[in-house]
């Protein structure tokens, strides 16, 4: 197949990939998320309707949260305002579209050097489950992590010889890695092996810029008292962190791929292998000392779709095996469908669902206390549309004063609540949902 057919193929895949899962969203009418979601929105009204605002936030984020990113303002004009304006149909839809283009240039950028199948790279990438809350959770930004990465690994590979403005860039999109996300900070260790391998000037300013951002950043998280990134380096915590099946599951990928580059024969190669390893064992270190919630892991995505297609391909050439690309498609694509129905279909019900509680909320005057397990849910239920009630947070249900009280469930968030209450106490439904996966139910205690 020449060059410009493989290329329409995979075109034609990406097309049709984002298709199928645009008209999920849109059948389904998601709403709003739990999580970010409200806060974002508020931010963004508030700095469209006075700039100045952005710089109270900003300074709000190193304060308290121990975070330099002074490129959020983009995000905010980028997805959340069109959100606001188009609706939650196009602010998700345009989310999924930067996420599988994101996927698809880090095949385009790493293809020469490791041999990957677009097609066996994009069904990794959704076969894997923890990718489904990059798709869901659009304030996420390691995405853009990634993006500027790639756009950075473009230019410091670039054959042309550069001028004295390119080197600029070069050190502005090194220093931005880092003040988008503290993750991106792990890809100093892939420039670092870039620098080894060409040893030129444009990795020098690469580095410096790098070097520049995480000074700042490890500035703002340990100097200045910050209570949301707090470090948390216990030998328990680590332990606990590292030997979760998510780690362990990378870490086996990690260690399969390394010992692979150390028999490859392309200097190349071996050089993107070991800066890609390295800065994903960072990105492991940087979690363990945090947490490892789902949506943080959906970042290993991004080094899972490129690993494991580079591990098979070279397996089947160490032992002269021919893969049969049919049968193989096949089974990639049954296990993207096993996948999509375990994890991708749930939290499209889910969503879905938290869509009918909010139009309860509005459109009902609940006679009793609302209780919701998370408090960032609790926020968003009172203030991001027009609701006639209260809901108030509550952890456990020592926190509920009152012996019969109405509860929005979530099987996603809220599981060990509502067990609690089905042992508990008497369960009823009040507001049944389409799906089951969140709804407003009724407790006598």
């Amino acid at each position: 197949m020449n060059s410009s057919s493989k290329t329409t193929k995979e075109l034609a895949t990406f097309l049709g990939c984002f298709s199928i899962l645009s008209i999920f969203f849109i059948y389904y009418d998601i709403s709003w998320g739990l999580m970010d979601d409200y806060r974002w929105i508020e931010l963004t009204k508030s700095f469209i309707n006075n700039p100045i605002n952005y710089i109270e936030a900003i300074r709000y984020r190193i304060s308290e949260i121990g975070m330099v990113q002074p490129f959020l303002f983009l995000q905010f004009i980028g997805q959340y305002l069109p959100g606001i304006y188009l609706g939650t149909n196009f602010f998700y839809i345009q989310n999924l579209l930067i996420i599988l283009f994101i996927h698809y240039w880090s095949v385009v950028t790493f293809r020469k050097s490791f041999n990957i199948n677009y097609f066996f790279s994009l069904s990794v990438f959704l076969i894997y489950p923890y990718t489904y809350d990059m798709f869901f959770l659009p304030s996420l930004q390691e995405k853009f992590c990634f993006l500027l990465f790639l756009y950075l690994v473009n230019k410091l590979n670039t054959e042309k010889v550069l001028a004295n403005k390119e080197f600029l860039k070069i050190f502005i999109i090194s220093l931005s890695l880092p003040l988008i996300k503290l993750q991106g900070a792990i890809f100093i260790f892939y420039i670092f092996l870039n620098y080894l391998k060409k040893r030129d000037s444009a990795t020098v300013y690469s580095l410096v810029g790098i070097s520049t951002g995480i000074t700042i950043q490890a500035y703002s998280l340990f100097f200045l008292n910050a209570h949301y990134y707090t470090v948390n380096n216990s030998y328990s915590n680590l332990l606990s962190n590292l030997t979760s099946i998510q780690n362990l599951f990378f870490i086996l990928i990690i260690f399969i791929t390394f010992l692979i580059a150390l028999l490859d024969k392309n200097r190349q190669t071996t050089f993107d292998v070991l800066g890609l390893i390295i800065s994903s064992l960072a990105l492991i270190y940087l979690y363990i000392n945090w947490e490892t919630y789902g949506y943080l892991l959906s970042f290993y995505a991004f080094f899972i779709a490129i690993f494991i297609p580079y591990i098979i391909q070279k397996v089947f050439g160490v032992f002269s095996l021919e893969i049969n690309n049919k049968f193989l498609n096949v089974i990639l694509s049954l296990l993207v469908l096993s996948s999509s129905y375990l994890f991708f279909l749930p939290r499209m019900e889910r969503w879905s669902d938290i869509n009918a509680v909010y139009e309860t909320l509005n459109d009902n005057l609940i006679a009793g206390e609302i209780y919701y397990c998370g408090s960032e849910g609790a926020l968003t239920f009172n203030g991001l549309n027009n609701s006639k009630n209260n809901v108030v947070h509550a952890n456990n249900l020592v926190d509920v004063e009152e012996q019969i009280f109405y509860f929005i469930t979530d099987d996603m968030q809220c599981s060990y609540f509502e067990e609690t209450l089905i042992n508990t106490c008497s369960v009823n439904s009040a507001f049944p949902s389409k799906y089951g996966r969140s709804e407003i139910i009724r407790i006598s205690c």
